[in-house]
């Protein structure tokens, strides 16, 4: 079996791996479609490392068709996708089965592939880190990201009042199109990579009337917007940061970061999806099931916006490379068919 793994050169390799073995309560899956994600990227920089024992393999998110089902919950040829520990960018994948779910048809195998990681990503840092409720502010960072694109759409129709930043007017345009209420845009300097200038004095404007701060931040940047995060923050609010893309070094205000949390009682709470529990992910997909976020993607309700299409596993090198130029709107996904 071919797959795609990472080596000391760091670049994308496509070499032979072991065939899956499927486990009583696993599926192996034969891949047709994979999405590209930010850790990606970081674990082929050898930024992150795999969960312990999981393949070295890259890849998060997988559409495509069952192969075999060790308990015979999916049948052979079954359509599904997943969210998987590792191992999407190969020929096929095995997973657990409480994290795989069956794909709607009114969905390609492209656009199933841009639906695990992602949304079920966004879902988890509104709902049950950030506890997001309708009439709360959110202000969510990287909005024109996959993430940000699923987090946007789902505050927005659970009652939210989201605002946005993005890298640029146009990954603006597109989020305010899917929800979000206002937004500011954070061109960076090419020297850098540093925003040019603040985005908190126009974030604060464009908060609802009666509104002090925001009651919920979704940051994925890092230590660079920590000080304006707790900043646009309200007494009480919660400070939900789920990456570090420009690395955790808050320079002078870390000596009285901690302080200024406590002065608004603010809730700073990190988290990752990738190394939590076969049980914690059970429960995630199944609130999301509950939720009818599912029904509202096969329906068009909610958007799954693609940015790029690459075609086989000789393509992700190229694929991490269109990621790491910051230019996408949306999900990159490979084909694998």
């Amino acid at each position: 079996m071919r797959g795609c793994v990472t080596r000391e050169i760091q670049c994308v390799v496509v070499d032979d791996l072991p065939e899956p073995e499927c486990g009583s309560e696993d599926v192996v899956i034969a891949v047709e479609a994979a999405g590209v994600n930010r850790l990606d990227t970081m674990q082929r920089r050898g930024k992150v490392k795999p969960p312990p024992g999981t393949t070295e393999c890259l890849g998060l998110e997988v559409a495509g068709k069952v192969v075999t089902c060790g308990s015979g919950k999916f049948a052979a040829g079954s359509e599904v996708m997943a969210l998987v520990q590792g191992g999407a960018f190969a020929e096929r994948v095995v997973v657990h089965e409480a994290t795989v779910m069956s794909k709607p048809e009114e969905l390609s195998m492209m656009k199933a592939a841009a639906v695990p990681e992602t949304w079920l990503t966004a879902y988890q840092l509104l709902f049950i880190v950030g506890q997001v409720k309708a009439g709360d502010a959110v202000l969510l960072h990287a909005a024109a990201s996959g993430v940000g694109i699923a987090a946007t759409q789902l505050a927005t129709a659970a009652g939210a009042h989201v605002i946005a930043t993005a890298s640029s007017e146009h990954k603006l345009s597109v989020v305010l199109k899917l929800g979000a209420a206002g937004g500011v845009a954070t061109p960076r300097d090419p020297e850098t990579g540093k925003p040019k200038e603040q985005w908190l004095p126009k974030a604060l404007t464009l908060l609802p009337e009666g509104k002090k701060g925001f009651d919920v931040v979704l940051c994925c940047v890092g230590g660079g917007y920590a000080e304006q995060n707790v900043a646009s923050l309200a007494t009480d609010g919660r400070y939900v940061l789920y990456s570090l893309l420009t690395g955790p070094s808050m320079g002078e205000i870390a000596a009285t970061f901690l302080g200024k949390l406590m002065m608004k009682r603010i809730s700073l709470l990190a988290t990752t999806l990738r190394g939590r529990s076969v049980e914690y992910k059970k429960e995630l997909v199944e609130k999301f099931h509950e939720s009818g976020a599912l029904e509202k993607l096969a329906s068009g309700e909610f958007q799954i916006v693609i940015d790029k299409e690459f075609e086989g596993l000789e393509s992700l090198q190229a694929a991490h490379d269109h990621m790491e130029s910051n230019a996408n709107i949306g999900k990159i996904v490979v084909s694998l068919a």
